[in-house]
């Protein structure tokens, strides 16, 4: 119990006052009474010396010390030589002797000089009987004192447990009676008077309780609000529009009707790693504002942030010929927005119509294949999927199948036009390159989204000819051009680096220009290679036999990246792009950075920053060593 705890010390440090006061005069009355007596020795000395005709000092000494109880005695001629000298430290180890000393209570040794012998004697008494008397004074007065507080100790406490009975069984009766009767005022007034500031206490209690539950609940409202949004740009998010769903659309019942649309922002991906994090959160801001204007111009209409890349806007009681507007006027948008980003495209539209009752995984799986087909028409196009019948067989969706037919129209009609973004050495000592970027058209010469169009043709197992149309067009580019004297890297999948008949055509491909092989670097990610690492080092020991060189892209993202240095050692490593992003203010990316140049430099590997998108990222870079810089702040990607 607190309080009898705090009763206790409060008791003990009084006790223990009066102890020491108590000592503290006890030791006033012995030291009066020890310099007392070591004066009036001094008188009793001089008697005794004086009393002798002729003093013989051995004499002397052996005299007082029979007669008297000295710790010190010392006796000396006329001239200051030692006669006689006796010591005694025998009483130092009594309590009474360490105690008073300490305090200076001790009298001092004291000098008799007798001008008749010529004599000097230095003496202290002992003082063993009074020392004793204060020794066992002490510890009688300490016993007592721990017994009193023993005793008032559990006094103290079988005091305090009647009070705190009694108290809490008047508290539960006044809480009883208050819970019984409704009027509390007159429960309140019945209470002994000492129970009064209790029910004031208990009353602000109660109002300080009702206030921190209103804040409690604003605070879940706003956790709730906060937990129901897209935090990048205010939107509602996937929670709440499945929460739509339960609420308004599952049951069957209800008459609820509408068009889905949902709107994929194919550039992300790549506006993230070729300019930024925080160009792909403004392109983001800038699509989400554009979709909701013009979902501003219908009545109830709502827009959802599902994902990173996918919006879906619900437009209720619009059938799916009506919807075409909404899909028109949102194409004209975005068009006007992708002249202010610079890019080959926006984003692109799959609609379906939607009831009550309708699940809401068809319903999506609907908006997919929709979307899908709408990539594979122009930029920013959309389309609204009507033919259900493609959920019966998923694998064969019609978006898929208009997939495949794009994807080998490019590769049949090497339907690819090649850029390329410079690499900016950091010294001139650096060996950097270029890197080329494809970007692939349908027959109406119509820019496909890149990351789409790789994602299909990895999914279809068309990307090893993708991989080898490309491949194909930049070394006859090289050769047309006469750029043999430049270095270009070329981006291979993973899947294709690791297949032994691409390894085999490319190690024949090379072989047929040496002199451009030696120019070429192939860009593998860190995470495809990590997928399966023998196939990986007898990709990469191919391309070296062709004197080829081989770049680690994406660096630094996978958990063994320090594995590439010891078992594939490639000549070069891209750094992740997130690792440039603030650069010049992130410490803890400066210190990896630092670590994974030194240690590269070591092996004879060079790095490489991309995503460089300021002057300061750009100086800080440098400032770490790395051998080359990469992205919109070093040069914009252009056609070959």
């Amino acid at each position: 119990m607190s309080i009898f705890r705090r009763l206790l010390v409060r008791n003990l440090i009084t006790f223990l006052i009066l102890v020491f006061s108590f000592m503290f005069t006890f030791c006033l009355i012995v030291s009066d009474h020890i310099n007392e007596k070591q004066n009036q020795h001094s008188q009793i000395l001089k008697r005794i010396i004086d009393s002798y005709q002729i003093v013989d000092a051995k004499v002397l000494a052996k005299n007082l010390k029979a007669s008297f109880d000295y710790s010190q005695l010392t006796i000396k001629d006329g001239q200051g030589a030692s006669l006689y000298s006796y010591q005694d430290d025998g009483a130092s180890s009594s309590l009474g002797h360490t105690l008073l000393s300490n305090l200076s209570y001790l009298p001092e040794e004291k000098m008799v000089r007798s001008k008749k012998h010529e004599l000097a004697i230095t003496y202290q008494l002992r003082f063993k009987q009074e020392l004793n008397l204060f020794d066992s004074t002490f510890y009688s007065s300490l016993l007592i004192t721990l017994v009193v507080l023993i005793l008032l100790s559990i006094s103290i406490r079988q005091l305090i447990q009647h009070i705190v009975r009694r108290s809490v069984a008047n508290i539960s009766n006044m809480l009883n009676n208050l819970s019984k009767e409704e009027d509390s005022d007159a429960v309140i007034q019945s209470l002994p008077e000492e129970f009064l500031p209790l029910t004031e206490s208990l009353e602000q209690l109660q109002s300080n309780f009702e206030k921190k539950l209103s804040v409690t609940r604003a605070t879940a409202d706003s956790y709730k609000v906060n937990a129901t949004r897209d935090e990048l740009t205010g939107l509602k998010n996937r929670i709440s529009f499945v929460e739509y769903f339960e609420e308004r659309l599952q049951n069957i019942d209800n008459l609820d009707f509408g068009t889905l649309a949902v709107t994929r922002a194919t550039e992300l991906n790549a506006i993230n790693q070729n300019r930024g994090y925080s160009a792909g959160d403004e392109y983001i801001t800038e699509l989400a504002n554009t979709i909701q204007r013009v979902v501003n111009t219908y009545q109830n209409a709502e827009v959802y942030r599902l994902n990173g890349s996918d919006f879906a806007v619900l437009l209720p009681s619009v059938t799916a010929k009506e919807a075409e507007n909404f899909a028109i006027n949102l194409q004209g948008r975005l068009g006007e927005l992708q002249q202010n980003i610079e890019t080959d495209s926006i984003a692109y539209t799959g609609l379906v119509a939607y009831e009550a009752g309708r699940p809401l995984g068809e319903l999506l799986a609907l908006t997919d294949t929709a979307v899908c087909i709408a990539q594979t028409k122009y930029a920013n196009a959309w389309h609204i999927q009507t033919d259900i019948s493609v959920l019966e067989n998923v694998s064969a969706k019609y978006g898929n199948q208009n997939w495949r037919e794009v994807i080998e129209q490019v590769i049949d009609n090497k339907k690819v036009v090649l850029y390329y973004q410079p690499i900016q050495p950091t010294n001139k000592n650096s060996k950097v390159y270029s890197e080329v970027l494809a970007r692939f058209t349908n027959e109406d010469d119509q820019v496909l989204p890149t990351a789409s169009f790789i994602a299909m043709a990895e999914k279809m197992d068309k990307i090893i000819f993708v991989d080898k149309l490309i491949v194909e067009q930049t070394m006859n580019l090289i050769q047309e051009r006469g750029l043999q004297s430049q270095y270009f890297g070329i981006n291979i999948t993973s899947k294709s680096a690791h297949d032994e008949q691409f390894a085999i055509w490319l190690e024949r491909r090379l072989l047929r220009d040496p002199a451009i092989a030696s120019k070429i670097v192939f860009e593998v990610t860190e995470f495809g290679m990590q997928q399966n690492m023998s196939a990986s080092k007898r990709f990469l020991d191919m391309v070296h036999r062709t004197g080829a060189r081989v770049t680690v892209e994406r660096f630094g993202m996978g958990m063994t990246s320090f594995k590439f240095f010891r078992d594939l050692k490639p000549d070069f490593i891209k750094m992740d792009g997130s690792y440039s992003r603030g650069v010049d203010e992130d410490k803890n990316n400066q210190y990896f950075l630092r670590v994974i140049v030194d240690l590269a430099h070591r092996l004879g590997v060079n790095v490489i920053a991309e995503s460089v998108e300021t002057q300061e990222e750009k100086h800080a870079l440098e400032q770490l060593f790395v051998d080359g810089t990469q992205g919109y702040f070093i040069g914009k990607p252009v056609e070959f």
